[in-house]
């Protein structure tokens, strides 16, 4: 059985508003709505765009913050494996390096809905109030 995919992404921190918005676009056409940083909603998974090495652990400990129990995906500038294993090592559940085919991207929110088991509608999700 297919799954929904998660009804809500939110781009953590240092994102522009052009990344913003190729995201928003990427997204929408998945059915996932992007919310921005700091938003009430509890959101399902979060991007965290992470720049520099030195503000891996800084970007992952806001987006944490933010996720309470949802997975943290890092969106990389750029393919380096550095960056994705200090990454995985501060506790991302995946990595995304910008550039490379959406996909990949398509595929690390899917796994989020299938390890959610979400069923019946599309961003249908308890909030736990």
């Amino acid at each position: 059985m297919r799954h929904p995919l998660p009804c809500c992404v939110i781009l953590a921190p240092d994102a522009d508003e052009s990344l913003s918005s190729l995201l928003r676009d990427v997204l929408s056409d998945m059915g996932i709505a992007l919310r921005p940083f700091g938003g009430a909603q509890r959101p399902d998974v979060v991007l965290a765009l992470v720049q520099r090495e030195d503000s891996v652990s800084r970007v992952l400990q806001a987006a944490g913050n933010a996720a309470g129990q949802a997975p943290v995906f890092v969106l990389l500038p750029f393919e380096d494996e550095r960056l994705r294993r200090l990454a995985m090592s501060l506790g991302a559940r995946g990595c995304y390096a910008l550039g490379t085919p959406l996909e990949l991207l398509k595929g690390l929110l899917r796994s989020v809905s299938d390890a959610l088991g979400m069923r019946g509608e599309r961003g249908r999700h308890e909030d736990g109030a």
